[in-house]
């Protein structure tokens, strides 16, 4: 399942348990009301991405699904090439970026229907063939440096994201790429940390990373990225502010089965009991919408709102 908070009182939410099909539920909360529409199962869904205007949903699995909730029905989108490796699928802006492997992403233009290379990797490295007399060990040792060198020089990119009038792609190694009118910045956090997911936060960037550890920084191109927190529990790598406090989230990762949300007080975190029935797990997203404060698992939507919270699982619409 994936879910999208589509403003204070809608999300979105997507349910691949269904062999057969996708089940897309459009929810509104305070009085709750569900409208559902199933498309063909195209595999274990990766992401989703609601375009609030039209409603329409992307969908990431196996295969792209464009979803109208006018027309009821999902219409296939082709990837843009053979053999990507998608990561992510993000509305920014008015594009579609899709991010790949290699440091390749690319953006869908709605205006004229089709793919765009918004970001290129480099040419493929020759790799000289294996010798004669050349033992595998041997032939490994000499072809490895010129392929690591190579994934260096090109990361996965894993997401983007707008901030103020640019946006943002950020992957493997702490490269951040900044697009903003015909200008393209790039640089790389020191950490080289495994950056995959951020967001716009008072005019800066937070971006949050999971690999070695958990990292999470804010700021600018212009000012530099400060570190705000870092954690070696690598599933604690979710963020939001909400009414001046900071929370943390534990993201999707099998071997976690700690507490999923928490405030952060100076150094020290504190576990969030919300008093639902139950308390979350593992969060799909943590994001704070103007009154309200999303946390969403895979069973449910937790909302904070007016100092309190409530629970509705997904089983119950």
């Amino acid at each position: 399942m994936f879910a999208v908070p589509t403003g204070e009182n809608s999300a979105v939410a997507v349910d691949d348990s269904d062999p057969d099909a996708w089940v897309i539920s459009y929810i509104t909360f305070d009085p709750l009301s569900v409208e559902k529409l199933s498309v063909e199962n195209l595999g274990n869904v990766l992401c989703a991405t609601v375009n609030v205007q039209s409603q329409a949903v992307w969908i990431l699995g196996d295969y792209i699904q464009a979803v109208s909730r006018d027309l009821g029905q999902g219409f296939g989108v082709p990837f843009p090439q053979e053999n990507v490796v998608p990561f992510n699928l993000q509305l920014v802006g008015d594009y579609f970026y899709l991010c790949c492997g290699k440091a390749t992403v690319w953006v869908f233009d709605r205006t004229v229907n089709q793919w765009i290379e918004r970001l290129a990797h480099g040419p493929e490295p020759v790799i000289p063939e294996r010798g004669p007399t050349e033992t595998a060990g041997d032939y490994v040792e000499r072809t490895y440096p010129i392929m690591d060198r190579y994934a260096r020089e090109n990361p996965d990119a894993y997401a983007a994201f707008a901030c103020g009038d640019a946006h943002y792609v950020i992957g493997a190694l702490g490269r951040i790429v900044r697009f903003r009118g015909d200008e393209v910045n790039e640089l790389w956090l020191d950490s080289g940390a495994r950056l995959i997911h951020g967001f716009e936060e008072n005019n800066q960037a937070v971006i949050c990373a999971d690999r070695p550890r958990a990292e999470i920084y804010k700021g600018t191109f212009e000012d530099g990225f400060e570190l705000l927190y870092a954690n070696d529990e690598t599933a604690l790598h979710l963020t939001a502010q909400h009414k001046g406090k900071r929370y943390i989230g534990a993201g999707q990762d099998e071997k976690y089965e700690g507490p999923a949300l928490f405030e952060l007080k100076g150094d020290e975190l504190v576990v969030v009991e919300t008093g639902c029935a139950r308390e979350p797990v593992n969060l799909i997203q943590l994001v704070s919408e103007g009154d309200v404060l999303w946390a969403i698992d895979s069973a449910g939507f937790f909302r904070l709102k007016d100092g309190g919270w409530t629970l509705t699982e997904l089983s119950a619409l």
